[in-house]
């Protein structure tokens, strides 16, 4: 399948962070536009706000105008947009296998634009699909057409193409929290344009409804969206993981800066630090600045060791690690309000300890004692 890409004018809204090169000196130019470039730019806007809010309250509908386009003239002009993961070789194979058998049951979705090119916006995978039988059969007419819904570019706005994106795939295909993050910060920028939605509640209900989330998780994934500009170009180019955003985005812009600076990219990945330098959200950058320093050689104070254990030796090295609880552990929980959370966790495949606890290998005790998560709860468990 080709991938071409139209110019990012006519797609819509670049929403990926832009960060200047420092090393690039530029200096913006205004072009001075004429009365009737002005007046078609304002009715191209009303029109994009009318489209949008249509495209929220009436739900159009597509089906109108079913066409067979030849698969060579089909870009994937609209690939940035649509976060969901290709199968993977297998299950392109499968799709393949069905469309011989079958045919293809669900037409896909292209739009085309005033100069006639052609670009799908659902059913990528079934496309490609075509485009390898075709090349898979010499290039037989049999393959060289595909069904498709042509939409007209200029009657259908940004946000419902994404938005129909994400309602053909969220069901069946997999997506990625990151990706999933990504495409739910968008549709949010994408609907606070439309007045209908511009209270964040409103926005978030809608979103929440349109990704088959909660509520609850829908706020915090937009949490993200406090992110300097710099910490969300590392995210959206996968440079930084979702835990090191989320941390970032609990400081000020100006503190997140200033930590990216300081430490860079690899250095924020160190989480141990991290929590700590964004651990108190009004810091000021002098004592920021002194935090930077005195947490340059800062080791990780907890960490986890996975240790595999045969059934044999199983119930003989948990109480080796009862007796280190009980003996050491103990002693430094004593000082810290007799709790173990920040001194020593035990966590266990519950639902392979039931196997050995049924067959009477293993002892409760024991394992209420390792699980518990204070002096005075341990000491509890007869």
């Amino acid at each position: 399948m080709k991938r071409v890409k139209l110019e990012r004018g006519e797609l819509g809204m670049n929403l990926k962070p832009y960060i200047p090169d420092p090393r690039l000196h530029s200096e913006e130019l205004i072009i001075p536009r004429t009365a009737e470039e002005i007046k078609m730019r304002a009715d191209r806007e009303r029109e994009i706000l009318k489209l949008r809010a249509q495209s929220i309250n009436e739900k159009p509908c597509f089906h109108n105008n079913l066409q067979m386009v030849n698969v060579e003239e089909i870009q994937d002009s609209f690939s940035d947009w649509n976060h969901f993961d290709l199968p993977d070789q297998m299950e392109q194979y499968d799709m393949m296998r069905s469309i011989e058998n079958v045919g293809l049951l669900n037409p896909i979705y292209c739009t085309i634009d005033k100069d006639g090119r052609y670009s799908v916006i659902i059913g990528r995978v079934r496309l490609i699909a075509y485009c390898n039988l075709y090349e898979k059969t010499g290039f037989s007419d049999k393959y060289k057409y595909i069904p498709t819904y042509v939409i007209n570019l200029d009657e259908i706005d940004e946000l419902q193409i994404r938005t129909m994106m994400i309602e053909s795939n969220i069901c069946f295909r997999r997506i990625s929290k990151f990706n999933m993050i990504r495409a739910l910060i968008e549709n949010y920028q994408l609907m606070k344009e439309c007045k209908k939605y511009r209270n964040e509640k409103n926005v978030g209900m809608e979103i929440a409804k349109l990704f088959n989330v909660s509520e609850a998780t829908t706020f915090n994934f937009l949490k993200i969206r406090d992110l300097c500009n710099t910490g969300l170009a590392l995210l959206y180019d996968e440079k930084i993981t979702l835990q090191v955003a989320t941390y970032l985005a609990k400081v000020p812009k100006e503190t997140q800066e200033k930590i990216l600076e300081v430490y860079g990219v690899e250095g924020v990945k160190a989480i141990h630090r991290l929590k700590l330098l964004t651990g108190k959200k009004d810091i000021t950058m002098e004592d920021l600045e002194k935090l930077l320093k005195r947490i340059e050689k800062m080791e990780p104070y907890m960490t986890t060791i996975s240790i595999t254990v045969c059934s044999l030796l199983l119930d003989t090295f948990l109480k080796y690690l009862l007796t280190f609880k009980e003996k050491y552990a103990k002693l430094r929980a004593m000082v810290s309000s007799g709790r173990f959370n920040n001194i020593f966790k035990t966590k266990f495949n519950m639902a392979q300890i039931g196997y050995y606890l049924d067959a009477r290998k293993l002892d409760e005790v024991t394992i209420n004692k390792l699980l518990a998560i204070s002096i005075k709860k341990m000491e509890a468990v007869k």
